[in-house]
């Protein structure tokens, strides 16, 4: 009883209780970094084994107003961070300035559970977890051991009085073994629904589940996206938000009888940047998640946001790739 009162007191003594406030998260798609952004990067006549010698300053140089007014902006990284050389497809090594040009332009949050993961082995996870530990950057999906996951995992985010857990996994890694002890969190029913329980159990107000899922290059969601969907909803979670197609694929909102927002699923953002050029992948999408906190503690989820991004190509806009709102030269070579 005593403990009860003691909680009761707390909340009525936050501030958030008593005022209203919206909460933006702002997703993006796949980072990718293929050879040809590796060339662009790279400073004329540098190393190209040293990291300083990469500059990725025009990568969100014109989206980076629209960011700005968000309180919380997510990205998939879809490459590694291991010691040199540096590579692109099919086995992506990064380096690590590309992680810092991305926090400089804004993202707050990475998201590591993909397919390329496991790319370059042990060293490309340990140096991944490194580099996210070395910029300071929160991040979810790729883990030294279990005990590092369970001290950490599900993330945990908490912004204008909402606490938000964000979940990640992915459909494999490309049939490459994940090294133990590193853990890489996979599409497992069985821990996921622990994951969810755990989230419940640190008082998250909204769990959002970013999933590594689906077909690559299709425009609609496979079947086995929509299985994975109705578990995440059956198991308490309603907002997901996809990668790995490369492309666009649909948005669902779902509403309650009353008209509230019920479920958000973004099937696939499609990619934020990259050098692909089959159809529809220059093209991505920025999508919003308006989270409302309501007087007296109400939390809610009205509708989403999202406008389309584009990658331009070296001398097309800027000396290096950069992302463009809108679909602005989006399918030009």
């Amino acid at each position: 009883m005593l403990l009860s009162v003691l909680i009761f007191l707390k909340v009525l003594s936050s501030p958030f209780f008593w005022f209203s406030d919206t909460l933006k998260v702002t997703f993006l798609g796949d980072i990718m970094q293929h050879q040809a952004q590796l060339d662009a990067a790279r400073k004329p006549g540098a190393d190209r084994n040293k990291p300083s010698s990469y500059d990725y300053s025009d990568y969100f140089k014109h989206i980076g107003p629209k960011l700005a007014k968000s309180d919380l902006r997510v990205a998939n990284m879809e490459t590694t961070f291991a010691k040199p050389p540096y590579s692109g497809y099919p086995n992506f090594n990064s380096p690590i300035t590309l992680l810092e040009y991305c926090k400089q332009g804004g993202i707050d949050l990475f998201l590591s559970a993909n397919n390329h993961i496991c790319d370059k082995g042990r060293g490309g996870i340990e140096g991944t977890i490194s580099a996210y530990n070395s910029i300071r950057v929160p991040y979810a999906g790729a883990y030294r051991d279990m005990a590092e996951r369970n001290s950490i995992y599900p993330l945990i985010i908490e912004l204008k009085g909402v606490r938000l857990a964000i979940l990640n996994y992915t459909y494999g890694t490309n049939g490459i073994p994940v090294p133990p002890p590193y853990i890489v969190n996979l599409l497992d029913s069985v821990q996921i629904r622990r994951d969810i329980l755990r989230a419940g159990e640190m008082e998250a107000d909204v769990v959002i589940a970013c999933l590594h899922w689906g077909e690559e290059y299709k425009l609609t969601p496979s079947d086995s996206q929509r299985r994975w969907k109705r578990f995440f909803n059956n198991n308490g979670v309603n907002i997901i938000v996809g990668s790995h197609p490369h492309v666009i694929q649909p948005v669902e909102t779902e509403r309650e009888l009353s008209g509230e927002v019920s479920r958000i699923t973004a099937y696939s953002l499609g990619n934020a940047i990259s050098n692909m050029t089959a159809p529809n992948t220059r093209t991505g999408m920025m999508l919003t998640i308006r989270i409302v906190r309501e007087r007296f503690g109400k939390i809610r989820v009205i509708e989403p946001q999202y406008e389309l991004i584009s990658t331009s190509r070296p001398g097309q806009i800027e000396k290096n790739f950069t992302i463009l709102p809108g679909e602005y030269r989006a399918n030009r070579r």
